[in-house]
């Protein structure tokens, strides 16, 4: 079984564009199985970003590793 895992997510924010390895992004990412078009996946990402940044967002890239089992 194969699958992939975000270990990164480049982002932009107030101050630009960054890349970001903050663990509850990616935690989000990886839960949701890296399908970031979800409608479920939107509304937990913009909470998080809400509740922790105090504003949205947008993902511009996300880095991925293969996991191979």
């Amino acid at each position: 079984m194969s699958g992939k895992h975000a270990i990164y997510v480049v982002v932009k924010s107030k101050d630009g564009q960054i890349e970001s390895k903050d663990h509850g992004l990616l935690n989000l990412i990886n839960r949701h199985h890296c399908d970031t078009t979800l409608a479920e996946f939107h509304k937990d990402w913009n909470a998080y970003c809400l509740h922790h940044f105090g504003y949205i967002l947008e993902i511009v890239d996300v880095g991925y590793q293969w996991s191979y089992e």
